[in-house]
């Protein structure tokens, strides 16, 4: 159902702020190349250069007209939940669904909750310094409702460069430097009314900040929507147990880099391969200290490396590269360390959601 049969207005693009204008080109310019490039590959422009001259041509083609702002600002939308993050999957609700099963209800439930200005609104670029609801999409043809939040984050990194040191009251004094940088911080709920399967996705805080007091903050914003303490956390744990399993006799989906366990009687066993290209496995002490708590504990921790198609091509496996998670099994999260491809994250989750049944 379109935005107008629901009494809700379709978003115009709208006439950025010389500091909107400079807030684009710098989260845009945060981007690792190989995006920076795919987004000038699509557009048809030259993408060879560091990324000093990318950032040179990209403002060269918004002042000729090639591009516009708003070109930068959809990639950035595209991307920014495929960035760093945490991931956590839930089941959905039954009685959240008969809420929203019905697509006349859609009007109904945002207007009353006041939240139909952000129909299919863009990621704010100016941000809020607390969490705020962003934008609300729902596709029909998928049966899928997305709820986006944003907020500013700062974090310091040293800059040796600038250290300089000085003299007070007799005392020498050494001044360190760190510079501060600032970034949109994404909150994203997706949720698929017709398998009533949900995620939040949640991108990388800065460092010290509980991605669980996180999740309650962005839960508790979203609950005039939907209530998330009627959803349900899947249980990671006997995924960690799945995956050494099935790399301990095959056919392995990925490669060990720590695996630990948690006992019944609270005792603890974890071990770790020499370096991250190496596997866990192969050791036989190892190996069979690892099965025998494998058999009586609970997964802990798994750092697993997927594997591409070139290795395991089974389960239509998308993936080109290897794909660096880290499951928190008593937190039932999962952590993507490095930014990736939608259809990665995306094959990742199915294979995790597969596993923990």
């Amino acid at each position: 159902m379109k935005p107008q049969q629901l009494g809700l207005k379709e978003l115009q693009p709208p006439e950025y702020t010389a500091e909107e204008k400079e807030k684009i080109i710098q989260y845009f310019m945060k981007l690792k190349g190989d995006l920076i490039r795919q987004f000038l590959e699509k557009h048809e422009l030259l993408k060879s250069g560091i990324k000093s001259q990318l950032r040179l041509r990209i403002l060269e083609h918004l002042d000729n007209g090639t591009l516009e702002y708003k070109d930068l600002v959809n990639f950035l939308d595209d991307v920014s939940p495929w960035e760093k993050q945490h991931v956590i999957l839930l089941n959905g609700s039954e009685t959240e669904l008969r809420k929203w099963r019905h697509n006349t209800n859609i009007q109904s439930i945002l207007i009353k909750s006041r939240f139909s200005r952000y129909w299919n609104a863009r990621l704010p670029l100016i941000l809020p310094k607390q969490i705020s609801l962003s934008s609300i999409v729902y596709n029909e043809e998928f049966r899928e409702l997305k709820i986006y939040a944003v907020e500013r984050r700062d974090y310091l990194e040293r800059f040796e460069d600038f250290d300089a040191s000085d003299e007070r009251d007799g005392k020498e004094v050494e001044l360190r430097a760190y510079v501060k940088h600032v970034y949109r911080g994404v909150y994203t709920f997706k949720w698929n009314l017709i398998s009533n399967t949900s995620t939040i996705q949640i991108s990388q805080l800065p460092s010290g900040d509980k991605y669980e007091e996180a999740y309650e903050k962005f839960a508790g914003l979203i609950n005039p929507l939907v209530n998330i303490e009627h959803f349900s956390k899947l249980d990671l744990r006997s995924v960690i147990k799945k995956l050494h399993e099935l790399e301990d006799s095959g056919p392995k989906e990925t490669r060990s880099h720590v695996i630990g366990y948690h006992t019944i009687d609270g005792k603890s066993l974890s071990a770790a391969s020499a370096t991250p290209y190496d596997s866990l496995l192969g050791e036989r002490v190892f190996d069979q200290a690892l099965r025998s708590v494998r058999d009586i504990g609970v997964g802990h921790i798994g750092n697993f490396y997927w594997l591409p198609s070139s290795i395991n091509s089974n389960n239509n496996n998308p993936l080109i590269g290897e794909i660096h998670t880290i499951i928190v099994g008593n937190k039932s999260r999962i952590n993507f360390t490095t930014p990736n491809r939608k259809e990665d994250v995306e094959y990742v989750l199915s294979r995790v959601r597969a596993f923990s049944q």
